[in-house]
């Protein structure tokens, strides 16, 4: 007897034995492992006519599965620049709506079942047969999801009461997003990058030497002054300690020389070769070292590629006027925002690196804008980040302003046609071609979902708009202290830590471009750490913060200036910082330790109550414990998880939940 994906799910039992099928040899696949699981139920001993789908053997057929099965989670079909699907729209019978979390099934079913949850699967059924519209339009570019189609089909054609017809398609779509992101997490080897913990240095201000003397030990013989040579194994063990598992060496790109702003050495973002290390940091090989030590370490390397600019003197710029937007001027000045270059004989006019600003573009001074819409350019670049990953092994890229090159975006900046390709797609496939584990962090502040849609794997948290919700960036929230915004972030939060098919969020309280953490947050400080840290997606630190250092200057608020010479003073701080930090980290580390891989679910606060909190609970769901904090600037009084008192702004507590 072979059953359909509809009757298949009907049986609790068989739900049980698929999702949770016996230890078989580790060859075979989560999704053969499910349908022998399910052949032992079906009394014929035949496989069942449905099953999640197999990956394909050759690599490259199987990173175009990985896409696809990504496109049904999270993206949907793209068209190019375009997305075919929109995100589901539930409607509420009082007139507001609620956006699905993504496009595809992930977000549809958070979004689904979190309503629900809310208030009340009847209050949603009027959209019921809008679900089997919506699903089909999303599953029908990809051929192997035909048997669920048919599924649904199937379902929505039968005689079941509309309650109990919503609650099937619930358990069909649980199954069948169980079995898709066992699939991600078995064959996506970026997956780390979720759930990084990455600390942030900037070689420059450093200060090694300095580190070393307030409590972490040099290493057999001494340093010569070359950061990447100096740098030991002792010294990536300090940053293991603290709970970190990958590094960003920040600025290690050669700087400029024309054009160079104050007297620090220059912005480590106007970059004259975008594919070999800073010599004043060590040689390659030096480079080389440090990144095979902190492999040892257990640490992944992460470094930046700033797709969107180069210096005013910059080899590319030398190699071909025409990858910057660029025009031949032979005499005159050249216009406002341009600067003067000559190559092969010829005088060009190049624009300085800019973005869309105030409905014109604003620049840097100290660069030179890349031209996206030259496809040499793309292949150039292309060629230039995968070799960080052949020549330095390095684990992955944090791309400086990464939605300034998305061609929506671009082509509207720089008055450009584009190519009908994003960038980024062919980038980070041929990156990924290379070493699949490479992973894309972004920096970016709008079009997250376009980014995700391209393949990064994680990007910034800190300011989000564009979402019916509102502003759902985590920086900006706490930044902001306002409660509807803190609610909204964190449920973003939970849903991108849950999901695997899309990009995951980068939650921080600083890095180098903000004002220190404590001049942000100032006595909120405490549970905006607590709240950051122990969230299970990836989370950032920027060195120094850990013991409150600020060298910020009248016009530069970043805690390490770029525009005068600067080092860390490690026996310096603020003793009040360093303890937050040190308690914060330690709990961190314990309840991670506690739960192992675990994933978070928002607490609600009742009206007048303006606390933020979520649930931590282990993969098994056997373990689970509670935060919440006060991230506000007044008292707020909590009830939430069995708890009730008093929480002072920074005040934060954390509990056991039975």
């Amino acid at each position: 007897m072979r059953k359909s994906l509809f009757n298949f799910l009907l049986t609790p039992l068989l739900i049980q034995a698929a999702l949770f099928p016996p230890v078989l040899p580790a060859a075979q696949s989560p999704e053969s492992l499910r349908a022998e699981a399910a052949a032992l139920f079906d009394g014929s001993g035949a496989v069942p006519s449905v099953e999640i789908p197999r990956p394909p053997e050759k690599a490259s057929a199987a990173a175009e599965f990985l896409l696809e099965t990504k496109q049904v989670l999270s993206a949907g079909a793209w068209d190019g620049s375009s997305p075919e699907m929109r995100h589901f729209r539930f409607r509420h019978p009082d007139g507001w709506t609620a956006q699905a979390q993504s496009v595809g099934l992930e977000g549809f079913l958070w979004t689904k079942k979190e309503l629900e949850g809310r208030f009340g699967a009847e209050t949603f059924l009027h959209h019921l047969p809008d679900y089997f519209s919506y699903l089909d339009a999303l599953l029908a570019p990809v051929g192997w999801t035909a048997e669920l189609r048919s599924a649904l089909v199937e379902l929505r054609d039968s005689g079941m009461a509309a309650p109990e017809k919503n609650a099937r398609l619930n358990e069909m779509l649980d199954y069948y997003v169980a079995g898709l992101q066992d699939n991600v997490r078995r064959y996506d080897g970026a997956l780390w990058a979720k759930k990084a913990r990455v600390y942030e240095i900037f070689p420059r201000a450093y200060n090694l030497a300095g580190r070393r003397e307030s409590g972490v030990k040099a290493a057999a013989g001494s340093g010569d002054g070359k950061f990447f040579r100096d740098f030991r194994g002792s010294d990536f063990e300090a940053i293991k300690r603290m709970g970190f598992d990958a590094v960003w060496p920040m600025g290690i790109l050669p700087i400029g020389e024309r054009g160079q702003t104050g007297t620090g050495g220059g912005s480590p973002y106007s970059i004259s070769d975008h594919s070999t290390v800073n010599p004043d940091l060590g040689t390659e090989e030096d480079f080389r070292g440090f990144v095979r030590r902190a492999h040892a370490a257990g640490l992944k390397v992460i470094v930046d590629f700033v797709v969107n600019h180069a210096s005013l003197d910059a080899r590319l710029l030398r190699e071909d006027p025409a990858y910057f937007i660029s025009h031949a001027r032979p005499s005159g000045p050249c216009p406002n925002q341009h600067f003067e270059h000559h190559h092969g004989g010829t005088r060009y006019c190049v624009h300085h690196g800019g973005f869309e600003y105030g409905g014109g573009v604003s620049d840097w001074i100290d660069t030179s804008q890349f031209d996206y819409s030259n496809v040499r350019l793309r292949a150039r670049l292309t060629e230039v980040v995968k070799g960080w990953v052949t020549k330095f092994d390095v684990d992955g890229f944090r791309v400086d302003m990464a939605h300034l090159d998305l061609n929506g975006v671009f082509g509207r900046t720089w008055g450009r046609t584009m190519p009908r390709d994003e960038f980024y797609r062919g980038l980070i496939g041929t990156v990924k071609a290379a070493k699949p584990s490479a992973a894309f962090m972004a920096e970016a502040y709008s079009f997250h979902e376009d980014l995700s849609a391209c393949g990064f794997d994680v990007i910034y948290s800190k300011f989000e708009t564009g979402r019916e919700e509102g502003q759902t960036g985590w920086y900006q929230a706490m930044e902001h202290g306002s409660p509807h915004e803190l609610a909204s972030s964190v449920n973003r939060l939970a849903f991108l830590a849950w999901q695997s098919g899309g990009a995951g969020a980068v939650a921080f309280t600083g890095n180098h471009d903000e004002p220190s953490p404590e001049r942000v947050y100032g006595e909120r400080l405490p549970a905006a750490l607590a709240l950051t840290f122990l969230y299970p997606g990836s989370v950032l630190m920027y060195n120094g913060a850990e013991i409150g250092y600020d060298a910020a200057v009248p016009a530069e608020h970043k805690p390490l200036p770029f525009s005068v010479p600067c080092a860390i003073d490690w026996q310096g701080g603020k003793p009040e910082v360093r303890r937050t930090y040190s308690e914060v980290l330690a709990l961190a580390a314990s309840v991670r330790a506690e739960l192992g891989d675990y994933t978070i679910e928002p607490l609600w606060a009742p009206a007048g109550q303006n606390w933020t909190g979520y649930v931590m609970k282990s993969a098994s769901g056997a373990r689970r414990k509670a935060v919440i904090g006060n991230i506000t600037r007044s008292a707020a009084s909590f009830s939430a998880a069995g708890q009730s008192g008093s929480l002072r702004p920074g005040e934060y507590r954390v509990f056991g939940l039975p």
